[in-house]
């Protein structure tokens, strides 16, 4: 409870920015696989073995087709090399990071960056809305993307269309997932 608090005295003396922000319910981990871009296995010496799906993030895992539109095999995967390139050059295994948990949802960080923001704002994944506990996380995700998008950063540059696409069929999810509620 009193990580929580100040956790939250934290957000509302630096505005809302998590950049330098430890997440609550904080732990010391070893990060040990990197299943993509988004999903990784990190261990704690008091919990063994945890999974970390990042908060209010999403990337390409492969093609797919929506009423609206669609996404290629082929451009997935190349979506998802480089994304997944990109975040092998970011986070490295066995080191040490730190990992917040909402709602069985993660933030990584290292030092004073927050990894959840680092590759929406280099473009690299979308802003997911499973989730809306956090919304000002979602919304500085979300000025991030555009920031990303209008830059043509990461995927944005090459396939600006797919990332589009995949934005609106996760937003058309999460409102169903919402509804059903």
């Amino acid at each position: 409870m009193r990580t929580c608090f100040i956790f939250l005295m934290i957000l509302w003396i630096c505005g809302n920015n998590l950049y330098g922000v430890i997440a609550p319910v904080s732990l010391q981990i070893l990060l040990k696989s990197i299943y993509a871009p988004a999903l990784f296995s990190a261990y704690n010496k008091d919990y063994g073995m945890l999974y970390c799906q990042l908060y209010g993030v999403a990337s390409v895992a492969r093609g797919f087709q929506d009423e609206k539109c669609a996404v290629s095999a082929d451009s997935a995967k190349k979506m998802r090399h480089f994304a997944m390139t990109y975040t092998r050059n970011k986070i490295f295994l066995e080191q040490q990071y730190r990992i917040g948990y909402i709602n069985g949802w993660c933030f990584l960080q290292n030092g004073a960056n927050l990894f959840n923001y680092e590759i929406v704002r280099d473009g690299y994944a979308i802003v997911q809305y499973f989730d809306t506990n956090a919304e000002n996380v979602l919304k500085d995700l979300e000025i991030l993307e555009i920031e990303a998008r209008t830059q043509k950063k990461g995927l944005w540059r090459e396939w600006g269309e797919e990332m589009n696409c995949l934005k609106v069929a996760l937003m058309e999810r999460a409102k169903e997932a919402m509804e059903k509620e």
